[in-house]
């Protein structure tokens, strides 16, 4: 099933039982998100989609191990042959529409670590989505409840993939960049370096990129000249961190709003880098806002 939203030249598709996913997001039949193929909705494939949720934890968890309170937690090694657990488990899990209307729907998922549930994740939550669109945008607000009887780590985050056309250009500003050892995993932060500097806005090139960058100020943007248009990315503080992921000849990128880096859990004080701890009951509420522009 897909729901359409509309509101003033934007459309968004949702396919809430692909992960709840966003399946299209277009101005005037112009793709602002990228194009997913047929045969993705078909069979489900939501790493083809346009952008779907990073929920309860972003990017990898070092060979899907951690220990959290004195307990050791081993997690599905869920993406393929990778040898980490990566983006939580709600991205593979169906998701149920809650409310629907012209320009706005809410999602939800309930995850209880029953059986082989807890491989994907050892706590209960509940987690919602809510897509707000207005004529100059899409507002989606994430949120996370604890339903353990526990504490529990807890991250949200949100994997938007975006169409790389000729000359697309790209901006934002951040204070340092985990580059990433051979396993994939974060190493030290360091400056970042000329290449993977876009503080001033330039054409997106082919730098390699996929790594996590600490200190982000919240706001990205992208200009598609060819089309005259540009997307105008704002989140919410809690959301210090900004995953770039620009892989060589393909026709995609991301540009990834995240609350904490890669593997935090298994770093030295998680907090500093990013990972809240939820007590029973407790919520994390946050939002990301995609604001389209016409340029002239």
């Amino acid at each position: 099933m897909i729901v359409t939203l509309r509101s003033g030249s934007l459309s968004l598709d949702l396919a809430p039982s692909i992960g709840g996913a966003i399946a299209g997001f277009r101005h005037d039949g112009v793709t602002l998100m990228r194009e997913i193929p047929e045969q993705a909705l078909r069979e489900g494939l939501v790493r083809q989609t346009c952008c779907y949720p990073l929920i309860p934890y972003s990017n990898r968890i070092a060979h899907g191990r951690f220990s959290f309170e004195g307990v050791e937690h081993r997690l599905a090694l869920n993406f393929g042959d990778h040898p980490h657990s990566i983006h939580g488990n709600a991205w593979q899990r169906p998701w149920q529409v809650v409310e629907a209307d012209d320009a706005r729907c809410r999602l939800a998922l309930t995850h209880r670590p029953d059986g082989d549930e807890a491989k994907g994740w050892p706590f209960a939550y509940r987690a919602e989505q809510l897509f707000a669109m207005s004529p100059d945008g899409l507002v989606l607000t994430l949120s996370l409840e604890n339903e353990d009887h526990r504490a529990m780590p807890a991250g949200l985050g949100l994997h938007p993939f975006f169409p790389k056309r000729p000359g697309v250009r790209l901006q934002f500003a951040a204070e340092r960049v985990y580059p990433n050892g051979e396993d994939s995993l974060p190493l030290d932060g360091v400056p970042v370096p000329d290449d993977w500097n876009y503080r001033t806005m330039r054409e997106l090139g082919e730098p390699r990129l996929d790594n996590c960058f600490a200190g982000w100020n919240g706001t990205a943007r992208i200009a598609y000249a060819q089309e005259n248009i540009a997307l105008r990315i704002e989140a919410d503080p809690l959301f210090g961190h900004l995953v770039v992921y620009v892989p060589a000849e393909r026709d995609f990128f991301a540009v990834e709003p995240v609350s904490h880096m890669n593997d935090a859990i298994n770093r030295p004080e998680p907090s500093r880098h990013g990972l809240k701890v939820l007590q029973s009951g407790e919520r994390l509420s946050a939002q990301v806002r995609f604001g389209v522009e016409v340029l002239s």
